[in-house]
């Protein structure tokens, strides 16, 4: 059954504002602990809830497909208040916003209502008239999954009358039999301007490790629910919107590009896919591109030197996991020592490979990455996508540049063979400008849409060429760094020249 068009919130609609962060690496009552002593919040007496909430959906799960969420929530004074005048249930339903970076704006509206039942009266004057105008879905509702948390919250009012609630939540999800804890802060706009939420979320972030999080507990629930909760994040193909400005579009897509980085870098957390580690690598590339390219546009340049360990750390990481699951077996039947040195070489790669995935989850633990990435995320909140300078001309020009400066590192002028720094820094081009080329092609005027694509083709190409080089250089320095054999060690430094070199002849006939 195809999905009903929906009207857009109507602007009357309550709104909920909010920015969500994701606590990595400490137990609850630590997290309390330095939460309790930073300025905004030492003098203020938290208030402790302990909230139940089931969420519903239809069995052909009609609400998630509109990126709906319709709840109950029990409130309760202490985790085993058997009272019922300390229990108290709200029906709440929310609907699809704008997110990015965390900050989520959104319609939400509540009511009370008796004893944990949905109600239909109380969806009455909401968006559920235009979800549902002939109630067929309310017919089908069915509790997919529950949420069980002890929620600390603080109340913050500031001089110029802002007022932001800060919660920290603690506890479960529940769904189709799997269960999964999740410790969370959400920073609710109360009154005031949403500058406000990235300024106290500073000001946590400092001691407190986390990740700007985009996804709402619905949604945690939904991928529990089908097994998708730490699945690797892939870059999203963005369309550009009839009318929409590039500016639009380009915003957009660095909102796909921060999602993929961070939920990336979230599930890291929990599961040891060697993919993991390379999604996070290109959403982190594919931001910088697009840094790069809107540069003129974005103002002041942003300062990535806190986030440089763990950049490192992620680099490292995917160097022994391609050495390990790729290089490796991909020549092991064209090695011609003994199968034993092979095999040892391997082993200490393993063993090297774990231990690197420590220090990668040490740095992702560091409250210096949560502050840059939050330093992002208010970026992308800044940007002005309707900036008249910033054109569909504009882009394809600093695009054409890029294009015209790999072609001219590739080509051979002098009549002998390009130098590997060359190679190394046209690899480098070839994936700015494929990136760039994946965001914001569907905007550009048709007539450059077919070179758009060509750069993006031969872009590809490149870096895959050159990378296959790379890879087995590095596979034999991660060798030698774990002490294995010097022969493994030159065996596929071998490889790596032999590619090189044929990298370099085909520059050398690659056209103007």
């Amino acid at each position: 059954m195809a999905p009903k068009s929906i009207p857009p919130t109507p602007l009357v609609a309550p709104q909920e504002i909010e920015l969500k962060l994701r606590v990595l690496g400490l137990e609850t009552e630590e997290a309390l602990h330095r939460l309790a002593r930073s300025p905004s919040l030492a003098r203020r007496q938290p208030q402790r809830r302990w909230l139940v909430n089931r969420y519903y959906d239809t069995p052909d799960q009609q609400l998630r497909q509109h990126r709906c969420a319709l709840r109950l929530r029990q409130t309760l004074d202490s985790p085993s208040s058997t009272d019922a005048t300390s229990r108290s249930w709200k029906q709440t339903l929310k609907t699809a916003g704008h997110t990015q970076g965390g900050l989520s704006q959104r319609g939400e509206w509540e009511a009370d209502v008796p004893e944990g039942q949905l109600q239909r009266a109380a969806l009455h004057g909401t968006a559920w008239d235009a979800l549902d105008p002939d109630d067929a879905w309310f017919t089908q509702l069915q509790p997919c999954f529950e949420t069980r948390c002890e929620r600390t919250t603080w109340r913050v009012r500031r001089r110029d009358a802002t007022v932001v609630e800060v919660a920290l939540d603690a506890g479960t999800i529940e769904a189709a039999g799997r269960c999964e804890d999740f410790l969370e802060l959400e920073l609710e706009l109360i009154q005031g301007e949403p500058a406000a939420l990235f300024a106290l979320a500073r000001e946590l972030a400092a001691r407190v490790p986390c990740l700007p999080s985009s996804r709402s507990k619905a949604e945690q629930g939904q991928a529990l629910a089908d097994g998708s909760l730490h699945a690797v994040t892939k870059a999203r193909r963005l369309m550009a919107i009839p009318g929409e400005p590039i500016g639009g579009l380009a915003q957009r897509a660095m909102a796909d590009m921060l999602e993929q980085f961070t939920r990336n870098l979230e599930a890291l957390m929990y599961d040891d896919v060697p993919e993991l580690v390379h999604q996070a690598r290109v959403g982190w590339r594919r931001w910088r591109s697009m840094e790069k390219l809107l540069r003129p546009w974005l103002g002041a340049p942003i300062d990535h030197t806190p986030l440089q360990p763990l950049l490192q750390a992620l680099g490292q990481q995917r160097n022994l996991d391609v050495a390990s699951t790729e290089t490796l077996p991909g020549w092991a039947d064209a090695w011609p020592g003994d199968a034993a040195v092979w095999a040892d070489g391997a082993a200490r790669l393993e063993q090297a490979r774990c231990q690197q995935r420590c220090t990668v989850r040490r740095w992702l633990t560091t409250p210096a990455t949560g502050l840059v990435l939050l330093q992002l995320a208010e970026t992308l909140w800044h940007m002005t996508p309707t900036s008249a300078d910033f054109t569909r001309r504009a882009a394809r020009q600093r695009l054409a540049r890029w294009h015209r400066k790999l072609h001219r590192l590739l080509t051979d002028q002098s009549g002998g063979a390009i130098d590997l720094a060359s190679l190394h820094e046209a690899r480098l081009l070839a994936k700015r400008l494929r990136y760039g080329s994946e965001a914001l092609a569907s905007a550009m005027a048709r007539k450059h849409q077919r070179e758009t694509a060509r750069w993006l083709a031969e872009a590809t190409e490149w870096q895959t060429r050159i990378g296959q080089a790379r890879d087995a250089w590095q596979a034999g320095a991660c060798l030698e760094q774990v002490g294995a054999s010097e022969k493994q060690v030159y065996f596929l430094r071998g490889i790596g020249a032999c590619m090189d070199r044929h990298a370099q002849a085909l520059a050398r006939r690659t056209p103007s």
